[in-house]
Parts: C-alpha cells; sequence; structure tokens
C-alpha cells in the first residue's frame, strides 16, 4: 500500500517535470536563433538523395540485366518459370487428392491421433497453400501427413 502512493508521488512529480521542461524548452526556442528550416531542409534534401540511390541500386540490380538480356533469354526464363509455377500447382493437387479426408489408419482401420508437424511439413503447407496434419496410428504405428485445401476462416458473432 505504501508502495503504490510512492509510485502516484512519482507520476505526479514525472508529468510536472514534463511540462516545465516543455515550458523552458519553448522560451529557450524563442530567444535563440536556431535555423530550423534549414536543418528540416538539409534532412528532407538527405532522405531525396538516399531514396534516389535506393531506386537507383534495385533499377542496377533488377531491371538493368532484363534490358540488357536478349529477347530469347528472357522468354526461356519466363518459360521456366510458368513451368515451375504449373509443376507446383500439379504436386498441390495430388497432394490434396491422394490425402484421405476420414481419421482412420488406412492400415489397421484404427482412429488415427494428430501429432505436432516438424518445420519441413510446416514449410510445405505454406509453400503449397494447404491446410496439413501430422496424424499417428497407435495400433500399427502408422503416421501419415494430410492435405487439405485451405478454407476461409468463418466469422462468428
Amino acid at each position: 500500500m505504501n508502495t503504490k502512493k510512492i509510485s502516484r508521488e512519482q507520476s505526479k512529480y514525472r508529468s510536472e517535470l514534463t511540462i516545465t521542461s516543455l515550458l523552458l524548452g519553448g522560451v529557450a526556442l524563442l530567444y535563440t536563433d536556431i535555423p530550423f528550416h534549414i536543418m528540416v531542409q538539409t534532412f528532407i534534401q538527405g532522405v531525396g538523395d538516399a531514396t534516389a540511390a535506393v531506386k537507383q541500386f534495385f533499377v542496377s540490380i533488377f531491371i538493368e540485366p532484363f534490358v540488357q538480356m536478349e529477347f530469347s533469354d528472357f522468354l526461356g526464363i519466363l518459360m521456366i518459370v510458368i513451368s515451375l509455377g504449373l509443376m507446383i500447382v500439379q504436386i498441390r493437387k495430388r497432394m490434396i487428392s491422394s490425402s484421405y479426408e476420414s481419421h482412420s489408419c488406412p492400415l489397421c482401420d484404427s482412429k488415427l491421433h494428430r501429432i505436432h508437424r516438424n518445420r519441413w511439413q510446416l514449410w510445405l503447407s505454406k509453400t503449397l497453400y494447404l491446410s496439413s496434419g501430422y496424424y499417428h496410428c497407435d495400433t500399427c504405428d502408422h503416421s501419415s501427413l494430410r492435405f487439405y485445401q485451405k478454407t476461409p476462416h468463418l466469422h462468428r458473432g
């Protein structure tokens, strides 16, 4: 109870000190000739120069190689990227179709129990934009990772 009283008094003095320091700082700024407009202008100019340097860096890294590249090379890279995207979509479809909907073991038909996934399984489900669960059968010691299509969460009121 005594510590609560002390902390209230400290917070009261803290706010009074803040008000006093703001008042003294304002009076000091009125009586001094500090060129704030030059400081602000220099800061804005420095930010502008830094932004231009960052923009030039990204242009030199990402855009200039494509501008200097032959059209056939660009088309080849584009075809490779499209094929990789289609391959990921196909893998995703196969994983969804090969996953079982029931929570029973495919070997002994016992009940499966959900267990924690490891990092690569979490990474795989995030990469393929799938929900996944890792299940284990206590009877036959079978474990399997099952994938489901992500469904949006329902907002309940």
